[in-house]
């Protein structure tokens, strides 16, 4: 924070609080004060960045589908929108071109995807595959009709699993062919394009299954089971693949629609929290797990809580902003989100927000587009800078900070902010029992811009009049207005003896 100067006569002391590290629920609201590197209660429908600047989120533009209950949404080719909608009675395929396949998975269906072969393959448990190339919807039709739950595309082969009564089997397609499986191929195919299975049931056991696919490293196949997960290495000729002994991984997926690649590495959603797994940076050999919601535990089991289906959970990989968005969605028309914002630097601490914009339910991003799947369509999420028709309206809650000895009685003199971008900001303050002491009201409008980067203004800071008595105090934090904004820090100037 920049120096401050108080009136002659006035004897002020300066609490500064900056860099911010995101949601912290894993401890007390009273034990969360660290003035530097201040972790947050609530951040919804924003995040604190790399920097540690807390930033609204993005706003979006509608796209398609104004009045559809989206399930999943994918992209064909490099920028057509393809989507899952609740339609009539069932579960509609649809196209940005309108190209339709109506109905043909139920209304509760859960929808997943993936690109194979140069098209987007959909899928449903116990229901058919179609596959769309850009004209029309197609029924994949192999005569031994797998009806997967779970698919992945894996060095040019279509790999399934979750099917009728071969719960803990993978079934891979023949390469470059999404019609043609284990049970349907020629005894006569060449070794290395031919289909193939795999049936984990020996090792998981009769009580467990598998519950979702990923596609680690290019070349390796993760297998997720509730408890487990078992890594395949895979090779040309399908009677070398083998299970990676580098992997040993006591933890497993509730929701195959969370699982994505960041990266080299692979994150999903266990019973327990949310997790990555990755490679050792220690030795480059070992494959393991690693936790990333630890300070969120608490929040992540309530929302599970909340969840009727845990396996309509689903999440995405914003790689442009570096962000793991997950969506529990607890009816038709209310989906919460947490998000894990990654942090670029080695050893930086990745941080987690909230948000609830539009009720989001999916996403996905490709080549700088983000989409995301809601109660009510297809929307674009553009960029933070950008000013959109619908901008979301973030809150930031603070522990209480004390501001020296927890029993001392302070006198506050001033409200200090540094913010950047423009808009609306009105900062509510409590004392430590959760008595409202008073509102500011800030209008950020920038502070002109430099001439390398135009669209992004220069900070400015304000100071407001903030005359309390308290033991401990509350900021709660929420913006309105469009486009960027951003918070960089805050202080608070109390008179001292």
């Amino acid at each position: 924070m920049s120096t401050t100067y108080a009136p002659s006569g006035v004897n002020i002391k300066v609490y500064p609080y900056e860099d911010f590290q995101g949601i912290d629920a894993s401890r007390d609201v009273g034990a969360l004060d660290t003035g530097q590197k201040q972790h947050m209660v609530e951040i919804k429908d924003g995040f604190a960045d790399w920097r540690g600047t807390l930033v609204r989120d993005p706003g979006a533009e509608q796209r398609a589908a104004g009045n559809k209950y989206i399930k999943r949404v994918d992209f064909f080719g490099r920028d057509l929108a393809v989507w899952a909608q609740v339609d009539g009675g069932g579960t509609t395929l649809r196209s940005e071109r309108d190209h339709l396949k109506e109905e043909v998975y139920p209304v509760n269906a859960v929808v997943t995807s993936t690109v194979y072969n140069n098209k987007v393959v959909f899928a449903s448990r116990d229901y058919g595959m179609y596959n769309y190339d850009g004209f029309s919807w197609r029924a994949i039709e192999a005569n031994s009709d797998p009806r997967p739950a779970y698919i992945a595309s894996i060095q040019r082969r279509l790999a399934v699993a979750g099917m009728p009564g071969k719960r803990t089997v993978i079934d891979f397609s023949r390469v470059d062919n999404e019609s043609v499986f284990t049970a349907d191929e020629d005894e006569g195919a060449q070794q290395v394009t031919k289909a193939a299975d795999i049936d984990v049931g020996n090792i998981i056991g009769t009580a467990d299954e598998i519950t979702g696919l990923g596609v680690f490293e290019n070349s390796r196949l993760a297998v997720f089971t509730n408890d487990q997960t078992l890594v395949y290495q895979l090779h040309p000729d399908f009677t070398q693949w083998q299970i990676d002994d580098k992997a040993n991984i006591k933890v497993g997926c509730i929701s195959h629609n969370t699982i994505t690649q960041a990266g080299a590495d692979l994150l999903f959603c266990s019973r327990d929290g949310i997790h990555s797994l990755r490679r050792s940076e220690t030795n480059g050999i070992t494959i393991y797990t690693n936790p990333m919601s630890n300070k969120i535990d608490l929040t992540y089991r309530e929302l599970l809580r909340n969840v009727n289906n845990l396996e309509t959970i689903s999440a995405f990989y914003d790689q442009d902003e570096g962000q793991y968005h997950v969506f529990f969605p607890f009816s038709d028309q209310i989906t919460k989100r947490l998000t894990l914002s990654l942090n670029p630097m080695q050893g930086g601490e990745s941080k987690w927000s909230s948000g609830e914009f539009l009720n989001a339910t999916c996403g996905v991003q490709l080549g700088g587009q983000t989409l995301i799947g809601t109660p009510g369509g297809v929307w674009e999420r553009k960029r933070i800078e950008d000013v959109t028709t619908h901008s979301p309206e973030m809150v930031v809650t603070t522990p209480i900070l004390w501001q020296g000895a927890i029993n001392d009685t302070k006198e506050s003199y001033s409200f200090i902010l540094q913010a950047t971008g423009r808009g609306e900001l009105q900062v509510e303050a409590f004392d430590e029992r959760g008595r409202y002491l008073s509102a500011i009201q800030f209008l950020i409008e920038g502070g002109g811009a430099d001439d390398k980067f135009p669209d992004v203004p220069l900070q400015r800071q304000y100071e407001r009049k903030f005359e309390h008595r308290y033991r401990g105090v509350q900021f709660r934090f929420t913006t309105k207005g469009k486009g960027l904004l951003k918070i960089i820090g805050f202080a608070v100037q109390v008179r001292s003896s």
